[in-house]
């Protein structure tokens, strides 16, 4: 259930989990596996889109951010 954007250039993906998962109560999981985003709620002037998240990919190398990805993944499936 969860989708992300495919960039074209640019610095960053966007991923939204499904609309009963919380972006901020994955992301504390994601810190104890030292893995970070930015919730993409703050993103929204009026809020909500609680579900959203900003994942930066511009200084990794890609065995970095299959590491990375495979980290927050587990980080959702715990939530």
């Amino acid at each position: 259930g969860t989708t992300h954007t495919t960039p074209e250039g640019g610095l960053f993906v966007w991923a939204a989990l499904p609309e009963e998962m919380s972006a901020r109560d994955a992301l504390t999981r994601a810190i104890e596996k030292s893995v970070a985003f930015v919730p993409g709620t703050f993103f929204y002037p009026a809020g909500g889109h609680e579900n959203t998240m900003r994942l930066n990919f511009s200084n990794a190398e890609v065995p970095s951010i299959i590491k990375g990805m495979a980290a927050l993944a587990e980080a959702v499936r715990e939530g």
